[in-house]
Parts: structure tokens; C-alpha cells; sequence
């Protein structure tokens, strides 16, 4: 809480600043729109006669109209301390936090410029107080020296019914330049809380993505996203204010749009993928509106001539972050009072479209109580919405963590149920189970029957997960406890007791019963048809089961020699899936068909695994041929 204090202090700390009050001169301020940049006219000069120009009432002078060239030139007379020993220096003020270059004359010495004036302007993004070394003899102690300032205004800074004013100093050197260093160190301090408490929200996004990576939870991912994209603009901005930094406007608004744009992408996605929201048409105009916003405030800010594109650049931004705060807020004020789920969260994202509707685009650090109650809102957010992303993560933890204990029973359980299958008299039987997740949906069921025979049955569940593999274990248990029937009658039987408990699903399936002799019984129900070594059979299409009651399945009969294989397989082999999108498909998988089980599914693996794959081959081997 102690350091939730001190961010908030620091955000109010940065736009806290009073403007003072007219500069101490020795008589009215003069201002004149315009330039006189080779000193041709003398408007630097201690001797100029300035009284033709206007006076600044207060101090104050109104800033250049937009289509000027930007420029405005302010005469003072100042005293200088007669107690200041020299060497001296001057420090401007810049109460108002005004984006502009200036250079400065000292009794028409220039003594130093803030930023560069054009043709190639450079202004600093950190409105801040500029001091410069006076020549010696430049100005004496006790007098009145004539300080004439050159300012220049970016388009975007050209405003009407604005006024600027500045803060003028004389002292020593020494004093001056160590006032300037504790600024410094102040600014540095004052950012230090904020500045960790957004690394530290950065740091638990991060290991939430790198948890919701390796359990694949879609919420995690979306809570992660959001801890781990929500601070940068506040660590951008921090860095700046903190002098950690120096970057002109035109590096400042695009870096800045770069810092707030993950956070507004993943806002959206977020607000809609956690309340599992369905208005595909408002998502997108939001994402619209994001981009419209963000690609032109770097239109209206980053040029230094004034055009119509940049007004029109300006208003059209604010309109579109407008519609993406109206969009946003009124769908999180929706799932507040309305939904009622997840209200914290809600709340806490609801504060910066609402602090951003008092306050506008973030744009400098001292712009008056909105920008106060956007910085407390953003902050205010920050908090409330890592302290409620953090519980919802570590619950969502907790409950993958919970699930993934029951999904290792349930595959410790299918492993029992699923065995690898053995050699049985007369026949050399292999198999892979390679479920696709912990648990699977494939299944075999292979048992040797006292006349000599074996009966092979293969299946695939639709679907995944515990649904799937709960499915499985039924089927299993079935086929354990079912008397000996022909294969078209233990299809029957087990699609009468699916019927009804599929909710939409099915199940396919193919038995076969191979005599000792080699004959073979097989029916099949939406399978893939096994191969015959190397082709596959043509069997009757029967009706997955768990479809209908009333569905029968029609029996092949069919004979082997000596040395014939059965290959049966789940539709895992035909649809791996490499990178591009290509199948395995059946013309690869029945040229491997005559391989071996652990050959044709690593195959596929390699290929690209997508489903659970099961391969179960079967060779007729007589017993003087097993003798051999």
C-alpha cells in the first residue's frame, strides 16, 4: 500500500506544478509574432526600441496562430541580484510546460538555445527549466539587463486563447547549475516508485504468458497479455519524466504511440474474449478507431510546418479516441451492471477511457486537473487491475493446476484400460497409442479366444479431452464384459448402449475376428478401412456409432495366408499435418502400411501430429510358420 501511495503521489507530482507569477521585470513585457533571424532588425539588441510592440499583460503573451511560422520574440528587463557573485548564469522558466525551442540573448549576447529553431527545428518532449553560462561582463550584478527570448512553436502548440509566460532568474553560476542537479535527482526519486511498480506488474505478466503457454489456457494468456502490455506506456512515460531520457517531439509521439498500442490491442481482445463477448461488428470498429487514432496523432504531431493535414489529422484522432473510449467504456460499464462477471476487473479497465474522456491524449506532464484525473485514473487502474488479474491467474492456476492432476489419473487410468498389445498363438500383433494431449480418444481392444481366434476391435471417440477419454473407458469396459458375438453384433450392441449419451458425438469403429485358419469376420462402423498387406479393403460403410438405434452392420468375410498383415488405423495418421497445411493423406499412409506400427505412427508424427494416433497391426502366422 505504502508503494501504491507513492505512484500515486507521482502521478499527481507530475502535473503539480503551479505556473508562477509575471516574470520580475523592470517595467512591461513586449511581444512581437515573426522573426529576425539574422539579427538584421536588432530585436535582440539591449538598445531595440520595443515600445511599438504589444505588451504581455502579466507576462503573458498569447501564442503564434496556427498557419505563422511559429515564431514569437518576448523582451524583458530583468535586475540581477546585486548580491550574485560571478561567474553568473540565467535560468528560463517554463511554468506552463509549453513544447518550444528558444534561444536566449543576454543584453544582445546570445548565451544559449533550448532545442533548435528551424530550418531543422528540435524540441524537447520534457517541458523543463533551461540555464546558460553568461559570458563574463555580459551582465553585472545590481542592474537591469535586457533579456530577449527567440521562440519557436510546433505546429500542434499553436493554439488559440493560449497564453505563455516565463520565469526569469539571475544567480551565480554554481548555485544555479546545483539547484538544476537536485531537480534532477528529485525528478529521478519521484519516478522511482512508479517506474518499479510497472516493472514489477510487467514481471508477473510475463510469468503469467510463460504459465499459460505451457498449460494452454486461453484466459491465462488473455490475463498475462494484459499485466505484461499495460505497464510499457507507464514506463515510457516515467522514463521521460525521470530525465533518463532525452527525445525530441518527433521521436517522442511515435515511441509513445508504439508503448500505448499493445496495451489498446490487447484491451479490446481482452474485454472480449474474457467475457466471451459475441459483437464481432463493435470489436472491430474499436480496432478501427485504435488505429485510426494512433497513425494520426503522429500525422498531427511529428510535422514542423502547419498544413491543413495536421488540423485535420488532430481532429479526426480525437474523434476516433472518442469512439474506442465510448466503445470500451460502455462495454465494461455493460458487463458491470448488466453481465455481473468479473465487476473488479471491469472496473478497474473502465477507469483510463473514463479518465480519458476528462482529460484527452496524454501529450506533456503539466496540463491542468483533467491530466491530473487521467494520470490518478491510469494509475488507479494499474492497481486495481493487476491486484485482480493476478487473483484471477493464480486461480486459473490453481484450477489448470487441479485439472491437470485429474488429467494424469485419467491417463494413468487409460494407459490400464489401453494396453500395448501382446502376441497371441498364430498371430504377431504390435501396436501405438499416441494420444495427441495427456488423455485420448483412440482405442483398441485385442483378446484371444479359446477356439484359437482373436478378436481385434478399433475405434476413435469425436472429440477430446476427459470427455473423450471417459467415452473410452465405457467402451473398453464394454467390450470386457461382452459374450463372444460376430463382429456385426458387438458393433449393434455397443452402438444401443451409446445411443442417447453421445450429446451430438459418435464413435468409429471396426471389429474383426480372425479364426485360427486364417478367415476373417470384420464389420465396420465409419472407420478407416484396414489394409491388407499393403491395399486397403473395401468394406461396406456402416453408421458411426452412438448415431441411431437402428443402424446394422454388415459383415465381410475374407481370407489370409500365411504372412498377410492387418494395419488398422485412426484417421491421426491420414491427418498429420506438416506446416504448410499439407495432409499425410492416404497415398503416403498406404505406402507405409506395410511398415511397422512404430514405423508408419512415427512417420506421422514427424509429419506434424494433429489427433490421436493409433496403429495396430496384425500378422497371420500359423504355428509351423511361428515355430520357424
Amino acid at each position: 500500500m505504502l508503494l501504491c501511495g507513492c505512484v500515486l503521489w507521482s502521478a499527481y507530482a507530475h502535473g503539480a506544478t503551479t505556473p508562477e507569477d509575471a516574470p520580475p521585470s523592470q517595467g512591461p513585457v513586449h511581444y512581437h509574432f515573426g522573426d529576425d533571424p539574422q539579427g538584421q532588425l536588432g530585436w535582440a539588441g539591449a538598445n531595440f526600441n520595443d515600445s511599438a510592440w504589444p505588451v504581455a499583460p502579466q507576462g503573458r503573451w498569447p501564442e503564434p496562430q496556427f498557419h505563422s511560422d511559429g515564431f514569437v520574440w518576448v523582451r524583458f528587463r530583468v535586475k540581477v541580484r546585486s548580491d550574485a557573485a560571478e561567474p553568473l548564469a540565467i535560468r528560463i522558466g517554463n511554468p506552463r510546460g509549453a513544447l518550444i525551442a528558444d534561444e536566449v540573448f543576454v543584453n544582445g549576447t546570445e548565451v544559449g538555445t533550448f532545442g533548435r529553431l528551424p530550418p531543422h527545428p528540435w524540441v524537447n518532449s520534457l517541458p523543463q527549466d533551461a540555464i546558460f553560462n553568461l559570458p563574463p561582463g555580459v551582465a553585472q550584478p545590481g542592474t537591469a539587463a535586457v533579456v530577449a527570448l527567440r521562440f519557436w512553436y510546433p505546429p500542434f502548440n499553436r493554439r488559440k486563447g493560449v497564453f505563455d509566460t516565463a520565469a526569469i532568474a539571475f544567480d551565480q553560476s554554481r548555485t544555479l547549475h546545483a539547484e538544476e542537479a537536485a531537480a534532477r535527482s528529485q525528478a529521478l526519486l519521484s519516478n522511482v516508485p512508479a517506474l518499479a511498480l510497472a516493472g514489477f506488474i510487467f514481471l508477473i505478466g510475463f510469468t503469467v504468458l510463460l504459465v499459460a503457454r505451457s498449460l494452454r489456457s486461453r484466459d491465462l494468456l488473455l490475463y498475462g497479455a494484459m499485466l505484461a502490455s499495460f505497464p510499457w506506456i507507464t514506463i515510457f512515460l516515467e522514463l521521460v519524466s525521470a530525465r533518463l531520457v532525452s527525445l525530441s517531439v518527433q521521436e517522442y509521439f511515435p515511441l509513445q504511440v508504439l508503448s500505448e498500442l499493445p496495451a489498446m490491442i490487447v484491451t479490446v481482445a481482452f474485454i472480449w474474449g474474457i467475457n466471451h463477448l459475441s459483437d464481432v461488428w463493435l470489436k472491430r470498429l474499436a480496432y478501427a478507431a485504435m488505429w485510426v487514432f494512433n497513425v494520426l496523432i503522429i500525422v498531427a504531431y511529428v510535422p514542423d510546418r502547419a498544413s491543413a493535414l495536421v488540423t485535420i489529422s488532430y481532429g479526426l484522432a480525437m474523434v476516433a479516441l472518442r469512439i474506442f473510449n465510448v466503445i470500451t467504456l460502455g462495454v465494461l460499464l455493460w458487463v458491470l451492471f448488466v453481465v455481473r462477471r468479473k465487476r473488479l476487473i471491469a472496473f478497474a479497465m473502465a477507469l483510463p477511457p473514463l479518465g480519458s474522456f476528462l482529460a484527452g491524449f496524454r501529450v506533456t506532464y503539466a496540463q491542468g486537473q483533467g491530466q491530473h484525473a487521467f494520470d490518478l485514473a491510469f494509475f488507479l487502474a494499474g492497481i486495481f487491475l493487476s491486484v485482480a488479474l493476478a487473483l484471477e491467474a493464480w486461480k486459473e492456476w490453481r484450477a489448470r493446476d487441479t485439472l491437470q492432476a485429474e488429467f494424469e489419473a485419467a491417463r494413468e487410468v487409460q494407459e490400464r484400460l489401453v494396453t500395448p498389445a501382446a502376441n497371441v498363438p498364430g498371430f504377431r500383433i504390435e501396436s501405438v497409442y499416441a494420444p495427441a494431449a495427456q488423455v485420448g480418444g483412440d482405442f483398441f481392444h485385442v483378446v484371444a479366444e479359446g477356439d484359437g481366434s482373436v478378436l481385434v476391435v478399433v475405434g476413435d471417440v469425436s472429440g477430446k479431452g476427459l470427455k473423450a477419454a471417459l467415452t473410452v473407458s465405457a467402451m473398453i469396459g464394454a467390450l470386457r464384459t461382452m459374450p463372444p458375438l460376430p463382429p456385426g453384433r458387438i458393433l449393434a450392441a455397443l452402438n444401443r448402449g451409446l445411443v442417447g449419451q453421445m450429446q451430438a458425438g459418435f464413435v468409429t469403429c471396426c471389429a474383426a475376428r480372425i479364426g485360427a485358419g486364417g478367415t476373417i469376420t470384420m464389420a465396420n462402423a465409419g472407420h478407416l478401412a484396414p489394409y491388407r498387406s499393403g491395399e486397403e479393403l473395401n468394406l461396406p460403410p456402416g453408421l458411426p456409432l452412438g448415431l441411431s438405434a437402428d443402424a446394422t452392420y454388415e459383415e465381410t468375410t475374407l481370407q489370409l495366408t500365411p504372412e498377410d498383415t492387418l494395419t488398422f488405423l485412426s484417421d491421426g495418421v491420414v491427418e498429420a499435418r506438416d506446416e504448410a497445411g499439407e495432409l499425410f493423406g492416404f497415398e503416403r499412409t498406404r505406402g507405409l502400411s506395410c511398415q511397422s506400427a512404430q514405423a508408419i505412427a512415427q512417420a506421422a508424427q514427424r509429419f506434424g501430429q494433429q489427433d490421436d494416433i493409433t496403429v495396430l497391426k496384425v500378422e497371420f502366422a500359423p504355428a509351423p510358420a511361428a515355430v520357424a
